[in-house]
């Protein structure tokens, strides 16, 4: 290992808990002369990652999983492999929380000074984009975007939506082969074992597998004894309940009418009744903790 001595900070000012006094902490910790960029615009940490291939021994990006998200597709797509450090300070935090556990981020900013290796991970292939924690299908993104939109929080806007929610017709498919075909909860594809923060929906996911995990959930269950399940990944044993992997995920709603869609916390369009993922492995260098998944959470 060797110390890593061209840091590159990318900021969201947007993000919920992003403020100056984070990021001079975390200049602080650094102990070595680091360079600060404050992103004003979504979609500009991905040209800001791009860009510090040409002089970054590291990147750290200070944000929720939208911020990491863009921070990645930039790093994934340059010219020179450069390590990412995510430093939390969202409203969900899922990546971090699947990679490093409960390990504070001024451990986890050490670690990656120090010369901690970088695991490669996989991301995925969507539509032109890349993502990275993960994507669902139904009931997850009207929460999310129910959320955004109100401005309360992710638990508030699950009661809400939950209250007037109704599953879809939907079918899945994993690498050309149905796993799920009728009334759908919601569907999850991934990336990260958490999503929302707290809910473990893919607790077997490995990120760097070359695989991408999937977790379907039937219409027949109610969110409020479902959901509680999935925070330790004890939903899998429940009928309705379909877990599978492969390389390209299908997720359709076979009615025709538009799917509700998200990934990294970022609702899509409904303009299709479809969306395909396809595994883009080894695609990025992470610092994570030693231990595979950070099962300590």
């Amino acid at each position: 290992m060797h110390a890593r001595d061209s840091i590159l900070i990318i900021a969201n000012p947007a993000a919920g808990g992003v403020g100056a006094d984070l990021v001079w902490q975390i200049v602080r910790r650094c102990g070595r002369p680091v360079s600060v960029r404050w992103t004003a615009f979504p979609g500009e940490g991905t040209d800001i990652a791009a860009a510090a291939a040409n002089t970054a021994d590291l990147v750290v990006a200070v944000g929720g999983d939208g911020t990491a998200r863009e921070v990645a597709a930039g790093l994934a797509t340059a010219w020179r492999a450069v390590p990412m450090l995510i430093i939390p300070a969202g409203t969900a935090n899922s990546l971090y929380r699947s990679l490093w556990g409960a390990t504070p981020w001024a451990v986890a900013l050490s670690r990656a000074l120090a010369g901690a290796p970088a695991r490669r991970l996989d991301l995925a292939r969507l539509d032109g984009r890349l993502v990275l924690s993960g994507a669902s299908a139904g009931f997850s993104p009207r929460v999310t975007h129910a959320a955004k939109a109100r401005g309360t929080s992710y638990r508030a806007a699950i009661e809400e939506v939950a209250a007037r929610y109704r599953p879809y017709p939907g079918r899945v498919l994993v690498d050309g082969i149905t796993v799920h075909n009728g009334s759908t909860l919601l569907a999850n594809v991934g990336g990260s074992r958490y999503r929302g923060g707290e809910f473990q929906l893919l607790p077997h996911s490995e990120p760097d597998d070359g695989l991408l995990d999937v977790c379907v959930i039937g219409g027949e269950h109610e969110v409020a004894s479902i959901l509680p399940l999935t925070t330790a990944g004890t939903h899998l044993n429940r009928p309705g309940v379909v877990y599978a992997r492969g390389r390209v995920v299908r997720i359709e709603r076979t009615d025709g009418g538009p799917l509700w869609f998200e990934h990294d916390g970022e609702v899509l369009a409904t303009d299709r009744a479809s969306r395909t993922l396809t595994v883009f492995p080894a695609a990025l260098l992470m610092i994570t903790a030693a231990e595979s998944a950070a099962s300590a959470a």
